[in-house]
């Protein structure tokens, strides 16, 4: 997610727009979380515990992560 940050910020700004007083909160939230964090070099379970719902395995070959704002994201596993 650090890696593209600007992608994820970008959704998250589009979400300032909604109509939804939560949603808003959340997007703001989640920019600023993601606009202060760099590429990490090893797990921050503060960072993990800010953003991240669930993290579902699939068949051992990929991780589907929920983010707290309802978005997936789908790691693959090398």
């Amino acid at each position: 997610m650090v890696k593209n940050k600007d992608y994820f910020i970008g959704k998250w700004q589009e979400q300032l727009e909604s109509d939804n007083v939560l949603v808003r909160y959340k997007a703001k939230q989640f920019i600023g979380i993601m606009s202060r964090t760099e590429l990490l070099t090893e797990f921050d379970i503060n960072l993990y515990s800010t953003l991240v719902e669930k993290v579902t395995v699939h068949n051992g070959a990929k991780l589907m992560v929920s983010l707290l704002d309802g978005t997936d994201v789908e790691c693959i596993i090398e």
